[in-house]
């Protein structure tokens, strides 16, 4: 790790998105490249598609949206899948230039926040908006919604769901790609964190903040509770260190190894800021952290894709 002088001028040189929303990671070229490793990390992780929604049945399909679309890639493998549909991809921050370039014409970018949408309480109307992704998500206008890893992103994920659910049309699919913020052992449920202190301190600042420790498995109930029907709901290895009982998640485990863990520090730095810790009692937590996430092979979080149809 980098000390003193040199460490916090490598966090002040860090770009993050110009907004009020909860997300706490930054949005600069160090975060994207992690981003589209990431992704092709869980493409192999989940079995080689990047969707686990029933797409070959999903015909007529005219407009779709990948909620937190980041660099742009989920977006522009389901405008692969879908040519004839719009293809929607919204973020926080404007998707990079270079990505843009080499879409395909079936995708629209737009800046925005979906927990920004509100509804008129009595009728159950969108208020009258004018903001591009109010547009997108008009009631009953969507076919397919897609979000991936939105965990450090969504602060109220009933508002998250209930506003979906209303923008999509009958029959409608959305799938829910997410982690847990717990640890475990491989190819087991048997909990590592418990005695974790920097874990604790994370924990705290999340409750603080509204972001939610479960945003994987607990969307099924959140789902369930907006008038949807689950469709299927299936739970991966996000490995942190790699672990041949985990095969799909090898690739995974190299790429936290490789990406993830060199960026800990600040993610940690920001979500331990929040609970009050700074100093150095923040670079002892995170001495901590780094150990603990690679203290032996195949140490995972749980990654839960739930599929879910509007009646």
């Amino acid at each position: 790790m980098a000390k003193g002088n040199s460490s916090s001028t490598a966090q002040a040189e860090r770009q993050y998105h110009d907004t009020q929303a909860a997300y706490v990671l930054p949005n600069d070229e160090i975060e994207q490249d992690r981003l589209d490793a990431q992704a092709s990390a869980i493409v192999e992780m989940i079995g080689g598609h990047p969707c686990l929604a029933p797409t070959l049945s999903m015909v007529g399909m005219l407009k779709a949206v990948d909620v937190g679309c980041g660099t742009g890639i989920a977006t522009m493998q389901i405008a692969e899948m879908f040519p004839s549909a719009t293809v929607h991809g919204v973020d926080l921050s404007d998707v990079p230039t270079a990505v843009q370039k080499i879409a395909p014409p079936n995708i629209v970018w737009t800046k925005g926040n979906i927990l920004d949408i509100r509804y008129e309480d009595d009728t159950g109307r969108m208020s009258a908006s004018t903001e591009p992704v109010a547009q997108i998500f008009k009631p009953g206008s969507l076919n397919y919604i897609f979000g991936r890893m939105l965990f450090l992103g969504i602060n109220d994920w009933h508002r998250y769901f209930s506003t979906s659910a209303r923008a999509l049309k009958s029959g409608g699919i959305i799938e829910h790609q997410d982690l847990d913020w717990a640890f475990y052992r491989t190819a087991t449920s048997q909990r590592l964190d418990n005695e974790w202190e920097w874990h604790r301190a994370v924990m705290s600042a999340l409750k603080k903040t509204g972001l939610s420790p479960q945003a994987g498995s607990n969307a099924a109930e959140l789902m369930k509770a907006s008038g949807l029907e689950i469709i299927s709901m299936q739970t991966f290895e996000f490995s942190f260190v790699p672990c041949e009982k985990a095969f799909n998640s090898i690739a995974m485990g190299h790429y936290v190894q490789q990406k993830l863990v060199p960026q800990y520090p600040e993610l940690l730095r920001k979500m331990l800021e929040i609970d009050g810790i700074t100093g150095s009692r923040i670079k002892d937590l995170t001495d901590q952290a780094l150990n603990d996430i690679s203290s032996e092979k195949g140490i995972h979080q749980k990654y839960t894709v739930t599929v879910a149809r509007k009646p």
